[in-house]
């Protein structure tokens, strides 16, 4: 027992050996000079958003796309499209792209496209259905308008041999409606013309 009891003297004196060393922690703080406040200077006004300029109105409006008057363009591309030697080489079925809108003004393209393909279907053979319109749906997905590369692979993919495109735009006070045809084997543009109108 003696053992143990000088065990606990010998730690007793060690611990308490311990509490007389200086504390590290309770040294004093470093000294703080005070902040004296200087002039307060303004705040930089905050930024004001930028202006947008709109356009003026134009000098001359517009002309209004009158039906009767773009129908009447369709039926003037179809009849010089008939009248071409480029018809006679067409030997299978075409894809007929929508006409685009690029006159500015809002304008039911499709209606045109109808129209121009009733005044085509006798001397040529169309392509269309359910497997056209899901390609072009899947063309459309995948990036909105079609390209031309777009169109050809939509043509060989539909069984078309050839593609007649267009676009109406605005020619002077009236209207442009132009359009091609290409063979899709072999890329050559057979035939392109426009006619103009109000």
């Amino acid at each position: 027992m003696t053992l143990s009891r000088f065990a606990l003297v010998v730690l007793a004196g060690g611990l308490l050996s311990a509490c007389g060393l200086p504390n590290p922690y309770s040294s004093q703080p470093a000294p703080v000079t005070p902040a004296t406040p200087g002039p307060v200077q303004p705040a930089e006004p905050a930024p004001q958003p930028p202006v947008i300029q709109l356009p003026e109105a134009p000098v001359t409006p517009l002309p209004e796309a009158r039906s009767a008057n773009l129908e009447r363009l369709a039926d003037n591309l179809a009849a010089r499209l008939k009248a071409s030697s480029a018809i006679a080489e067409v030997s299978g079925p075409v894809l007929l792209d929508d006409i685009r809108n690029q006159a500015g003004s809002p304008v039911d393209t499709r209606g045109l496209t109808e129209r121009l393909q009733a005044n085509l279907s006798g001397p040529l053979t169309f392509v269309g259905g359910a497997q056209v319109s899901s390609l072009r749906q899947q063309l459309a997905y995948q990036g909105g308008r079609a390209d031309v590369a777009s169109l050809v692979r939509l043509g060989k993919q539909s069984g078309a041999d050839y593609l007649l495109s267009g676009n109406l735009s605005r020619a002077g006070g009236g209207f442009r409606l132009q359009a091609q045809l290409m063979d899709l084997s072999s890329g050559e543009v057979l035939w392109s013309d426009s006619v103009n109108g109000q």
